[in-house]
C-alpha cells in the first residue's frame, strides 16, 4: 500500500490525472474525497454521464470519516452542530470562571469556545495534552488556564452524555482503522480539489495510506508567490508519499481567443518581471459606484455573455464580502432575468418552513406574539389558501393585538366569518396550536415530536397523493424538515433541550444546506470552485480589506500568544493573522478558475458615494496587462441611475432609459367621472352622512374615495381617531351613569364630584384593559382632558340638561328619518353627540371634536357642515327650538366651545360665537344651502379636486389618485 502525491500549477491536468487512477481502480471500489458538497454533486454527475454509478463513491472528508468509522464498527452518537453549542454552554456552566466570567455571559461567548474546541479537534489536541501544554507556559495570558479548564469539561460533558464531536469520530474511527486495518479492505482513496489540508485529514492520509492505495493532488509549485502559505503540508506528505509526480503548467484547456492571456495571468501573478501582455477582451475590469452598480455591471455582462450562447451553468459569480452582497447580487440578477443558483447554509429560523413552524410553537407558549401565529398561518402548505390568513391578518393590525393569545381568540371569531363555500379551517388550526401548547407543557422531549409532527404536516400538505417532483421551494421545504428531525434528534436528552424558549432559540440556529442547482448561474465563495472550471467568472467585492481581508484574532489565543504556547509546549495551532499568503493563493485559485474570460470587479465609492479603495490585488494583475485593461473597463457609477437606452441589458432596463429621457408632463388631475353606470350610481343616492356632505363640500375626490370606493383599512385607526372614539365612549357613559346616580345628567358644581366619580371608573375600566406603558399612559392624559373639560362647563357651562345622548337620525334602526334637503331629493343622517335642552324646549346641540374646532364665522369659508345640519335636525325633526350649535373641543388648553350660540343662552364662550336669534338662523341656513349645492353636485356627479380645502392643515389626503396637488403647485408656480 502506497501513498501517490501530485503536485502541479493550476489547470496542471491533476485533475485530468486523479480521475485517470479513479478510473482504472473502478473494480476496487474506489473513493473521490472532494472539498464540498457541491464539488460532489459535480463529480457524480460527471461520471455518471460516462456509465460510472455502482462501485465507486464521490464524498467530503466527512463521508469519508464515517464510512471508516461503519468499516471498523465505530458507532458512537455523534454530536451535530445545535447539541454542540448546548454541551459547550453546559461546560461553560461547569466551571468557575474568574477571568473570563465578564465574557461567559456574552450571547457569542458559546459559539466561539465551540468553534476554537473543533480547531483544537482538528489539530489533534485532547483535553490533557491542552492543559499540559497550558501548564508549562510560563508567560500564558491570564485566562489561559480557564481556557484548559473550559476544555476539560466540554470534553467530561461528551462522555457523561455517551457522544462524541465529529473531529471525536474521525479521531475514534482512524484509531480504530489502526487496530483494525484489515477492516477498510483495498478500496483506494483519492484526494482532489484540497487546497491544504488539516492535522486531522493529514492523519486520516497518514493513516490510510498504510493500509490502501491513496492519491493526493494538491496545486503547488516550488517558489511561486501564490502557494507560499501551502508549502508546510507538502512537505510533510513528501516523506509518506512512494511517488510524487510534480506536473508542468499546460495552456491547452483555455479557449483559443483567452489562452495567451488567461495562461499569462496564472503563470505571473504576483510573480516579479512577469512582463505585460494585452489582455485581448480575456480578461476585464468592472468599475462600479456602490454594491447595487456593481450587481448591475455584472448582470450586464452575464446577460451579454447568454446572448452569445454561453450556458448559464457555465457562468460563475464570486463573492468575497459574505451572505449580505451575494444577497443583493442575486436579486439584481434575478431581476434582470438570469437563472442563479447559490450553496450556501441559512439559519432554520430563515428558511419558509422554519420560521413557520418555529412561530407556530411560539405562539403556542406563554410570550408568544399575534405576529408568531400569522407567520405560521402564511407559512406555505399550512392552509389551502390564504382568505383566513389575509381576514385575521387585517383584524389584528386594526386592533392593534399584540399576543398570540389576543389573535387566537379573534381567529376564533373568524369561523363561520367567511365563505361558507368551503369548511372552515379555524378548528384544525386551534387544534394545532392546543397540541403544541400540551406538548410544551409534557417536556422537551414531547415538544420536539410535536414540532417534528407539524413541520411535516406542513411541508407534505400539498404533495400527499401526488407524487410530485420537488421544486426548488418544496426541496428546500424537504430539507429544512429532515434538519428539524436531526436536529430533534440530537436534542432529545433533556439535559441538552432546556426550557421550551431556549430549545425553540436552539431550533432557529440549525443550519440548513441550500445545494447549487444545475443549469443556472453559480454565486459563490471563491473556495467553492477550486476543484472546478467555467467558461466565464467574475470575481466580485476586489476591495480594500475585503480582498484581502484583515487579519482578525482568534478571540481567545491570538497569534502572538499561539507562537508563545508554541515555543513553551511545542503545540503548535494554525495562525489566523498571517493572511496574506492565504488571500493570495484564494486569488490565485479564482482567476486560473475561467476557461474562456475573467471579469474583476470594484467599487469607486459605496452606496453613500463616499470614495472605496480597490483591492492592492486589482494593480497585482493590472501590473500583468498592458494599458488596454484599465482603459477599457467598464464602467457603472453611482450618479447613473439608469443605462443608457443604446446600453440596456434588458428591456425593463431600456424602457427606463427612455422614459427618464422623455420630458412628459404629468398626468392630469383625477377628473369628474363620466361613465354611464358611475353617473347612476351617484344619481341613486338618496342619504348621506352630514359628515360626508361636509367632506363633499371640501373635496369631492377625498369624499369619493372614502364613502364610495371604501378602500379597506389595515392600519390601526390613527392615534387621534382612537383617542376620540374613546372620548366619545367616556363622556357619553359618565353622563349617563351620573343620571341613573343622581336623577341628571346635568354638570354643576353641585354634581361635578359625582360626575368626576363616574369618569374616574370608566377610565379604570379601561385601563384594566390597556395593552402596554404607552396606551396607559394616553388613557392618563385623556382622563386628565376629560377632567378638565367637565369641571369647565361645571363652573362655566350652560348648565342644560342632556336630554339626548348619540342621538342617530335617518338610519335603519333610528326613531326618526333622515333631514330632507327638498330641493335635491337627498336626505343627511348623522349620530348628534349630545344635545341639551332647558326648561323652555331649547336646544343646544354639541359635537365632540379633538383640539381644532371651527368658529361659526369660518363655517361657510371652511365648509363646516357638521354641526349646523345636526341643528338643523334637531329642530325640523325633533321640533325643538335652537339655542346653539357648537363643536366641543377634547384635549384642547381652551375647552370653551366653538361655533354658534344665542346670546341668551347661559355660560362662557368665546365673544365671536355669541350672536343674536337672527345670526344664528342665518348661519343655519348658509349651512343649509351649501349642503344642498354640495347634495346636488354629488347626485350630479359633479366632483372636483379641492387639494387646499382637503385637508384640515390644506394639501391632497390622496396625492397617488388625485395628483391635483402636484398640478395646483405647477399652477402655482406658473
Amino acid at each position: 500500500m502506497s501513498l501517490t502525491l501530485i503536485t502541479g500549477p493550476a489547470n496542471a491536468a491533476k485533475a485530468g490525472a486523479v480521475l485517470e487512477r479513479f478510473r482504472a481502480a473502478l473494480s476496487r471500489e474506489p473513493v473521490l474525497v472532494v472539498p464540498t458538497p457541491a464539488d460532489a454533486e459535480h463529480y457524480q454527475r460527471e461520471l455518471a454521464a460516462e456509465g460510472i454509478v455502482l462501485g465507486a463513491q464521490v464524498v467530503t472528508f466527512s463521508r469519508l470519516v464515517r464510512a471508516i468509522a461503519e468499516a471498523t464498527g465505530v458507532r458512537p452518537r455523534v454530536l451535530g452542530p445545535v447539541a454542540r453549542e448546548r454541551v459547550v454552554r453546559l461546560a461553560v456552566a461547569d466551571v468557575r470562571l474568574d477571568v473570563l466570567a465578564r465574557s461567559a455571559e456574552a450571547p457569542g461567548f458559546a459559539v466561539a469556545a465551540g468553534a476554537l474546541f473543533a480547531e483544537l479537534g482538528r489539530s489533534l489536541v485532547g483535553p490533557a495534552r491542552f492543559v499540559r501544554a497550558v501548564r508549562g507556559w510560563e508567560d500564558a495570558p491570564a485566562h489561559a488556564g480557564e481556557l484548559a479548564a473550559l476544555f476539560s469539561a466540554y470534553h467530561r460533558r461528551l462522555e457523561r452524555l455517551g457522544v462524541v464531536d465529529r473531529e471525536g469520530l474521525a479521531r475514534a474511527a482512524l484509531d480504530a482503522l489502526r487496530e483494525r486495518p484489515a477492516a477498510w479492505g483495498a478500496r483506494p482513496v483519492f484526494l482532489y480539489g484540497f487546497d491544504d489540508l488539516t492535522p486531522l485529514q493529514l492523519d486520516a492520509v497518514e493513516t490510510l495510506a498504510r493500509h490502501a492505495d491513496v492519491c493526493v493532488a494538491l496545486a503547488y509549485e516550488p517558489g511561486r508567490a501564490a502557494f507560499a502559505g501551502r508549502a508546510a503540508t507538502v512537505e510533510l506528505l513528501k516523506p509518506l508519499a512512494e511517488r510524487h509526480e510534480l506536473l508542468d503548467d499546460r495552456s491547452e484547456h483555455y479557449a483559443p481567443a483567452a489562452r495567451a492571456a488567461l495562461h499569462h495571468l496564472e503563470r505571473g501573478l504576483f510573480e516579479p518581471g512577469a512582463g505585460r501582455l494585452a489582455p485581448n477582451g480575456a480578461v476585464r475590469l468592472l468599475e462600479a459606484g456602490g454594491e447595487r452598480a456593481e450587481a448591475e455591471l455584472v448582470a450586464a455582462e452575464v446577460l451579454e455573455l447568454t446572448g452569445a450562447g454561453v450556458l448559464p451553468e457555465d457562468i460563475a459569480v464570486l463573492v468575497r464580502g459574505g451572505a449580505g452582497e451575494a444577497e443583493v447580487l442575486g436579486q439584481v440578477l434575478e431581476a434582470y432575468g438570469v437563472a442563479i443558483s447559490m450553496e450556501r447554509r441559512i439559519a432554520l429560523a430563515r428558511t419558509r418552513l422554519g420560521a413557520g413552524v418555529l412561530a407556530a410553537a411560539r405562539a403556542a407558549l406563554p410570550g408568544g406574539t399575534a405576529g408568531d401565529l400569522l407567520t405560521w398561518l402564511r407559512t406555505p402548505g399550512r392552509l389551502p389558501d390564504l382568505d383566513t390568513a389575509d381576514r385575521l391578518d387585517a383584524r389584528v393590525r386594526r386592533a392593534e393585538l399584540k399576543t398570540a393569545g389576543e389573535a387566537r381568540r379573534m381567529l376564533a371569531r373568524l369561523e363561520g366569518d367567511g365563505p361558507s363555500v368551503v369548511a372552515s379551517p379555524v378548528p384544525g388550526l386551534l387544534a394545532a396550536l392546543d397540541a403544541l401548547a400540551a406538548a410544551a407543557a409534557a417536556g422537551s422531549e414531547a415538544l420536539l415530536d410535536a414540532v417534528v409532527a407539524e413541520a411535516d404536516s406542513i411541508w407534505t400538505a400539498p404533495h400527499r397523493r401526488a407524487a410530485a417532483v420537488l421544486g426548488p421551494d418544496d426541496a428546500a421545504d424537504a430539507r429544512a424538515a429532515a434538519a428539524i428531525r436531526a436536529a430533534a434528534d440530537e436534542l432529545c436528552d433533556p439535559a441538552l433541550a432546556g426550557e421550551p424558549a431556549e430549545l425553540l432559540a436552539a431550533l432557529g440556529d440549525v443550519p440548513v444546506r441550500v445545494p447549487a442547482v444545475p443549469g443556472a448561474v453559480l454565486i459563490a465563495e471563491p473556495l467553492a470552485i477550486r476543484a472546478r472550471r467555467f467558461r466565464a467568472v467574475f470575481v466580485c467585492g476586489l476591495q480594500e480589506g475585503a480582498f484581502p481581508r484583515h487579519p482578525v484574532p482568534e478571540p481567545f489565543l491570538d497569534d502572538a500568544a499561539r507562537t508563545g504556547l508554541a515555543r513553551a509546549s511545542g503545540l503548535v495551532l494554525p495562525r489566523h493573522e498571517d493572511v496574506l499568503a492565504r488571500e493570495r493563493y484564494l486569488l490565485y485559485a479564482a482567476v486560473s478558475r475561467p476557461e474562456e474570460v475573467l471579469f474583476l470587479s470594484f467599487r469607486s465609492s459605496d452606496e453613500e458615494g463616499d470614495p472605496a479603495l480597490p483591492s492592492p490585488f486589482v494593480d497585482d494583475v493590472r501590473a500583468l496587462f498592458t494599458d488596454e485593461l484599465w482603459e477599457r473597463r467598464g464602467r457603472r457609477l453611482l450618479a447613473e441611475v439608469t443605462w443608457p437606452a443604446g446600453a440596456a441589458p434588458t428591456p425593463h432596463e431600456l424602457r427606463r432609459a427612455r422614459a427618464a429621457a422623455e420630458d412628459r408632463p404629468e398626468p392630469p388631475p383625477l377628473g369628474a367621472p363620466q361613465t354611464a353606470p358611475v353617473l347612476a350610481l351617484l344619481a341613486a343616492r338618496d342619504t348621506e352622512a352630514a359628515r360626508g356632505l361636509e367632506t363633499f363640500a371640501g373635496c369631492g375626490v377625498r369624499w369619493l374615495i372614502e364613502s364610495v370606493l371604501r378602500p379597506q383599512r389595515t392600519e390601526p385607526d390613527p392615534e387621534p381617531m382612537r383617542r376620540g372614539s374613546i372620548a366619545h365612549a367616556v363622556l357619553e357613559q359618565t353622563l349617563r351613569r351620573l343620571r341613573e346616580r343622581a336623577g341628571s345628567a346635568r354638570l354643576t358644581e353641585a354634581s361635578l364630584p359625582a360626575a368626576l366619580e363616574e369618569l374616574g371608573a370608566a377610565m379604570a375600566e379601561l385601563r384594566a384593559t390597556a395593552a402596554g406603558t404607552r396606551a396607559r399612559a394616553a388613557l392618563r392624559e385623556l382622563e386628565v382632558d376629560l377632567r378638565r373639560l367637565l369641571a369647565e362647563e361645571a363652573a362655566s357651562g350652560a348648565g342644560l340638561e342632556p336630554r339626548w345622548l348619540e342621538w342617530g337620525f335617518g338610519g335603519e334602526r333610528d326613531e326618526h328619518g333622515p333631514l330632507p334637503l327638498e330641493e335635491t331629493g337627498l336626505g343627511v343622517t348623522g349620530r348628534v353627540d349630545r344635545i341639551d335642552v332647558d326648561a323652555d324646549g331649547r336646544a343646544l346641540v354639541r359635537d365632540y371634536k379633538g383640539r381644532r374646532v371651527t368658529a361659526g364665522a369660518r363655517w361657510a369659508r371652511d365648509n363646516k357642515l357638521q354641526v349646523a345640519l345636526y341643528a338643523l335636525a334637531v329642530r325640523d325633526l325633533l321640533g325643538l327650538e335652537t339655542a346653539g350649535a357648537l363643536y366641543q373641543p377634547v384635549g384642547a388648553r381652551d375647552v370653551r366651545p366653538r361655533g354658534l350660540v344665542r346670546d341668551d343662552v347661559p355660560g362662557r364662550y368665546v365673544n365671536g360665537d355669541v350672536v343674536s336669534v337672527g345670526e344664528l338662523d342665518a348661519g343655519l341656513h348658509a349651512a343649509r344651502e351649501i349642503a344642498a349645492r354640495a347634495a346636488a353636485d354629488l347626485r350630479a356627479g359633479r366632483i372636483r379636486a379641492c387639494p387646499d380645502a382637503c385637508t384640515p392643515m390644506g394639501g391632497c389626503a390622496y396625492p397617488a389618485i388625485c395628483r391635483a396637488a402636484e398640478a395646483t403647485a405647477e399652477e402655482d408656480a406658473a
